[in-house]
């Protein structure tokens, strides 16, 4: 298993979104949907907006997913609410997430932060999940080691987190391998499928010891291809592709 307090048999199984091939990404709708096609995990992204309020949502900007070209940090929650982000679904509140689906799921949160500052979600973040009692149920991702730091100094390390790498030009060249991981003091990694091969497994599961979880995996071949060489989990938009690997590795 991932964390001592994941009580879940690995390999683990993520919904990139929610089931976002079929429903609306980051929706109740597609949370809902994974439950209902016997998905285990969701991940998820959440963001604080103006008034400051955890919502779920990926991009900063609301362009692509409704529309509407405006940061969210600078929308008040209400302002959200009433933006159709597809099928006429809304933008979602952690907490509803969580009163919504509970312990049905296994959740990944992805923290969403730019910069240095943080603007306080790390704790928020942490005190959702203990409201709602998650502890046993999530762990905490992130592009940003810093944001991920403040969120292990928060939670004093009581769930798993890692650090999320690729090298796009949107990662600093620093990160692109992973080397967040030592600012973050992360418990798991999180590569892109392209990174992975037998001498990634090598390096980071069998000598540092860090379990995988890879992004975004929708191919039957490289999904299987990476369980094998003994990955702990697969974030996917078509999920239900890789059940069968899944159910047959417990």
């Amino acid at each position: 298993m991932i964390h001592k307090n994941l009580p879940f048999p690995k390999p683990l199984l993520f919904g990139h979104r929610g089931y976002s091939s079929l429903k609306p990404e980051n929706t109740l709708a597609a949370f809902q949907l994974c439950i209902e096609k016997g998905i285990p995990g969701i991940e998820l992204d959440v963001q604080l907006c103006k008034t400051g309020e955890l919502v779920i949502v990926h991009d900063d900007n609301m362009k692509r997913v409704s529309g509407k070209d405006s940061l969210v940090k600078d929308l008040t929650f209400d302002e959200l609410r009433s933006l159709d982000v597809g099928e006429g679904e809304q933008v979602p509140l952690l907490s509803e997430l969580f009163e919504l689906c509970g312990d049905s799921l296994y959740y990944d949160i992805e923290l969403k932060v730019p910069g240095l500052d943080d603007g306080g979600i790390a704790v928020k973040t942490w005190q959702t999940i203990q409201a709602f009692g998650m502890e046993q149920r999530c762990m905490v991702s992130s592009f940003n080691p810093f944001a991920l730091l403040k969120f292990n100094r928060a939670s004093k390390k009581a769930i798993p987190s890692a650090v999320i790498f690729d090298e796009s030009p949107a990662v600093p060249k620093i990160f692109h391998h992973g080397w967040g991981r030592h600012i973050a003091r992360c418990s798991y990694l999180k590569p892109p499928i392209a990174q992975v091969d037998e001498a990634f497994v090598k390096k980071f599961k069998t000598r540092k010891h860090y379990p995988l979880c890879i992004w975004t995996v929708d191919d039957f071949a490289e999904g299987k291809r990476a369980l094998d060489l003994g990955i702990d989990g697969i974030i996917s938009n078509d999920p239900a592709l890789f059940l069968p690997l899944v159910t047959s590795e417990k």
